[in-house]
């Protein structure tokens, strides 16, 4: 039988040792909710979400997936893990007025899923890049709309010496770039030095856009790749539709657009600068690309030794230059389908 003395030696006993135990930090859940009336200091449960995208991913595990309760905006946000964000039967919108709508600076094995979202620069305080990829494995977008941002709606920029991958399916960018800076526009893909990106888009469409629809750029750097492929999509009405650049030594860009339409751009339907660029063009539509204020307009160009090839199957008509004449240009060569 324990006397007093002895009972109060093992309180304290106790007592000490609970001092030196620390309760373990709250889980992070597999799947989390935002909602236009939730609150960040929620767990970010279905039945107490959260209120932004930043508030849910410092709950949400790596691998995890934040999804859209209701229709709402819920701000810009930086990915550093592998994550889905998931707003497909509601609006998930993202609305910034300085700096990039989403950033994806997460780990070299990480993949990013990205669906159902409306990403807006509003006009007077625009967003500089509705989507800036710094780094990871890759990034899924899907079924998401991106307009109104003064940089790129995509900059696509795998570091040195990574491997990534973009894929972009059922996407609407409209409306980015700023007039007076040729380096803006819609979709930008530029790797770094020994760096490759594998990029595929589809259905989609690239409208309205300042300078660029989609670049493929390789300016400073060395012994980068990059692997594209569009289909079944637009790239209407920007400066110049698609324009790929490897010059000695850059790197090699192996292009294939096929089933598309590329019309109305100012400049040049597709332009390929440089012997690093390969780009093979089947059963797609190049037309009323150029006009008054552009000198050199055509429907595509071959520069510099750069490869722009025909299956035979394609239309290039109806383009103009400057002076309101055909200026259709040629491909590189035509390779005749049986």
């Amino acid at each position: 039988m324990l006397t007093t003395g002895k009972r109060l030696m093992v309180a304290a006993a106790l007592l000490g040792s609970s001092a030196l135990y620390a309760a373990p930090a709250a889980a992070q859940a597999t799947r989390t909710w935002v909602s236009g009336v939730g609150d960040d200091v929620n767990p970010c449960s279905r039945t107490a979400p959260c209120k932004t995208f930043a508030g849910a991913i410092s709950k949400t595990a790596a691998g995890g997936e934040i999804n859209c309760l209701d229709p709402a905006g819920f701000g810009g946000v930086t990915i550093t893990k592998a994550m889905t964000i998931i707003c497909d039967f509601t609006e998930g919108g993202v609305l910034v007025a300085s700096g990039p709508g989403i950033t994806i600076n997460a780990g070299d094995n990480d993949v990013v899923t990205l669906s159902g979202l409306d990403l807006f620069g509003p006009t007077t305080f625009p967003g500089s890049n509705g989507i800036n990829f710094v780094n990871g494995a890759g990034l899924n977008l899907r079924n998401t709309t991106i307009k109104g941002f003064s940089t790129q709606a995509i900059n696509f920029t795998p570091g040195a010496g990574d491997t990534s991958f973009l894929y972009i399916d059922n996407v609407k960018i409209l409306g980015n770039g700023t007039v007076g800076n040729g380096t803006t526009g819609a979709i930008k893909i530029a790797p770094a030095s020994n760096a490759t990106a594998n990029v595929v888009i589809s259905n989609t469409q690239v409208q309205g856009n300042q300078n660029v629809g989609v670049r493929v750029d390789f300016t400073g750097v060395t012994a980068a790749k990059a692997n594209v492929t569009v289909s079944n999509s637009s790239i209407d009405n920007s400066g110049a539709g698609m324009l790929l650049k490897a010059t000695a030594g850059t790197g090699t860009i192996l292009a294939t657009v096929s089933d598309s339409v590329i019309s109305g751009n100012t400049n040049v339907g597709v332009v390929g600068n440089g012997p690093g660029v390969n780009v093979r063009v089947t059963r797609t539509v190049i037309t009323q690309n150029g006009s008054a204020s552009a000198a050199a307009a055509t429907g595509v160009q071959a520069n510099n030794t750069a490869a722009v090839i025909s299956y035979g199957t394609n239309v290039l008509a109806g383009n103009l230059n400057s002076a309101g004449t055909a200026s259709d240009g040629a491909f590189s060569s035509t390779v005749t389908q049986n």
